[in-house]
């Protein structure tokens, strides 16, 4: 062999080398990006993951029991309620009563109650977010309440006209209906009545 071929073999082996490492430099970068990619989509879907659990958690705070709310139930010694209650005023067409507004953690009214003899009387739940261990929440209609309460019984009021669904002893569903007679027939409510207060006795 020649020291021309010699060369020319030195070259190609050069070459190739080069391109082999290149080539290797390529994949090693692919890789690289394609696992920094899969990261930032873990981490972003971690951060999904924790945002909708803090709205779970938050949600599951409101849950209207049929005896309490965020620990609070009637008949309970108002002194003994570890949560936030403010003083205020109820006007209605029968008189102006004093009631509690309850707090949920960040300040906001969610519910109130009538005290009696320095006891908790009905509470009335007024937060859009509550809602009961059967979903039932306010902005519902009387047609999704009848449909999973078929037994359930409807009053009016011969004052004020409020018109309420009972369930049972402990929880009633206040309409935004008025009906002036004491004892209605469930055929007597519209259906796409909506919920606009629950009551927990």
């Amino acid at each position: 062999m020649n020291i021309r071929n010699l060369k020319l073999c030195a070259f190609i082996i050069v070459l190739v080398s080069f391109f082999s490492c290149g080539a290797n430099q390529t994949k090693e970068a692919e890789s690289n990006e394609v696992t920094d990619q899969t990261n930032e989509e873990t981490t972003a879907t971690e951060a999904k993951e924790e945002i909708i659990e803090a709205k779970v958690q938050e949600t599951d705070e409101l849950i209207i029991y049929e005896k309490s709310f965020l620990g609070l139930s009637s008949g309970m010694e108002i002194a003994d309620y570890t949560g936030t209650l403010e003083k205020g005023l109820l006007q209605t067409g029968e008189g102006d009563f004093d009631i509690f507004n309850v707090k949920d953690k960040d300040g906001n009214i969610v519910a109130y109650f009538d005290p009696f003899e320095g006891k908790v009387g009905t509470i009335t739940i007024t937060s859009e977010l509550a809602k009961t261990e059967d979903g039932i929440k306010i902005g519902d209609t009387f047609g999704t309440l009848l449909a999973k309460y078929p037994d359930l019984k409807v009053y009016g009021s011969e004052i004020e006209g409020y018109t309420q669904a009972i369930v049972n002893e402990g929880l009633g569903y206040r309409l935004d209906e008025q009906h002036y007679n004491y004892e209605l027939k469930t055929s007597e409510i519209k259906k796409d009545a909506k919920i606009i207060e629950i009551t927990i006795k």
